[in-house]
């Protein structure tokens, strides 16, 4: 694993120690308003290293004169979001509302997480919504949760056939260039050691279609459009990783933190499909503040 090119955000010169530490304790010690949580974070997200050597072993042993640097803030939990923020709303109609969902909340409660997602918040505002499709809890973008039971066949039909034109913005960390333009065509199955993570496999898994287009680079980051035709679990993710091209602040499947904290995903555009009497309608929900030095390369698209 290279050492990052990218100036560190904190870094310490030891001293003082009785005797050889472990990495975690002493990065406590020398910065004492971090939490331990925090730091092993920092830590398994290769955001450290010690003598110009990147380390992901909080028990790695380090003594008096070795030079720690850091290449991230440290993260820290955010409480769960308490009500819904009416400065998310892309589109309020009689047959939906359209919802530009940010980072850390959930498209809806689960057996997992038993706080309030998206969907409830809603409903908690007085809306009976159903809701179509999801996104990950690190992903932000836009959600459709329809109102009329006339918006809930249609939308049911255009999902389950696959009409409905999806498209999101990644940012990649990659040493090599990707192509300009491609499609990758790997199938898709759970990972048989951890329940939340899928995996490429060459038999017996589901097909999976990403196409993308590579918009512009800035400081060793590509920004990139992604249309994925299927729609499997974390499909984009797994899709971008295997092209050693990992979303940068993928924790499961790249732990490539150092430029940002949060999965630089975004669900950008959603085209839902003319069928009568439906219109066809276009809707782009506004760039997080993260995706910011790359408003630029989106100029001529928007």
């Amino acid at each position: 694993m290279k050492k990052p090119t990218t100036p560190p955000r904190h870094h310490c010169t030891l001293s003082g120690l009785p005797a050889p530490a472990r990495l975690d304790r002493a990065l406590r010690d020398a910065f004492p308003q971090w939490g331990r949580q925090a730091v092993q974070r920092l830590i398994a997200g290769r955001n450290v290293t010690v003598n110009g050597k990147q380390v992901w072993l909080a028990s790695w042993q380090v003594k008096n004169g070795d030079r720690i640097e850091v290449f991230a803030d440290p993260q820290t939990k955010s409480a769960p979001v308490a009500r819904f923020d009416e400065r998310w709303i892309v589109a309020d109609e009689p047959h939906w509302l359209v919802v530009n969902k940010p980072a850390g909340l959930l498209s809806h409660r689960t057996r997992w997480a038993n706080t309030p997602g998206l969907l409830e918040l809603a409903h908690a505002r007085g809306d009976e919504l159903t809701l179509f499709h999801r996104l990950d809890r690190d992903t932000s973008g836009l959600v459709v949760l329809a109102r009329t039971e006339a918006a809930n066949r249609y939308l049911d039909q255009i999902f389950k056939a696959r009409t409905v034109t999806k498209e999101y913005l990644a940012v990649v960390a990659t040493p090599n260039q990707l192509a300009a333009q491609g499609e990758i065509r790997l199938p898709l199955a759970p990972d048989s050691k951890r329940r939340d993570k899928m995996q490429v496999v060459r038999t017996g898994g589901k097909w999976a279609l990403t196409n993308y287009a590579v918009l512009g680079e800035t400081d060793g980051r590509q920004l990139v459009r992604c249309w994925p035709i299927s729609g499997r679990t974390h499909q984009l993710r797994v899709h971008l990783a295997a092209l050693d091209a990992p979303i940068i602040g993928d924790r499961l499947y790249a732990q490539e933190t150092r430029f940002s904290q949060r999965l630089m995903l975004h669900s950008w555009r959603l085209t839902l499909p003319a069928m009568a009497p439906w219109p066809q309608r276009l809707f782009t929900a506004p760039l997080p503040p993260e995706f910011a030095p790359f408003n630029p390369f989106l100029a001529d698209l928007q």
